[in-house]
């Protein structure tokens, strides 16, 4: 299960940013298997979003932040086909150029998530 979060300066309308959204999902499905109904995503735009040209890549008011939260266990060519993939969809669903797409992964372990209820689900 994937917790997604992108953040973008309000440049980006709703639909564009529904179609990023849509696009990560898709990467996620094609690259890392996640099943189609397993859709979790905060997409916000708005207030202050600070960028820079690290590590020598160009980006402007087109940027978006992609935050990916998902458990232990995926492999380096996993992770890198992942990148590839949100990147090439985000210019093809939303419009966002590649050099714009800035991604972060952050693994967990399955103690660390609850869906709801209070309950550790994959704890069960």
């Amino acid at each position: 299960m994937p917790l997604v979060r992108i953040d973008a300066l309000p440049t980006h309308d709703d639909a564009t940013l529904a179609a990023l959204g849509d696009a990560v999902h898709q990467a996620l499905t094609e690259t890392l298997g996640f099943p189609e109904d397993d859709l979790f995503q905060v997409i916000s735009s708005g207030g202050l979003v600070r960028y820079g040209t690290y590590p020598g890549i160009a980006r402007d008011d087109g940027v978006v932040f992609i935050s990916i939260t998902m458990r232990v266990g995926r492999t380096c060519a996993q992770k890198k086909a992942l990148y590839a993939r949100i990147a090439e969809l985000a210019a093809a669903r939303a419009g966002i150029e590649p050099r714009n797409v800035l991604i972060s992964v952050t693994e967990n372990h399955p103690a660390d998530w609850s869906f709801g209820e209070g309950v550790a689900q994959y704890l069960e």
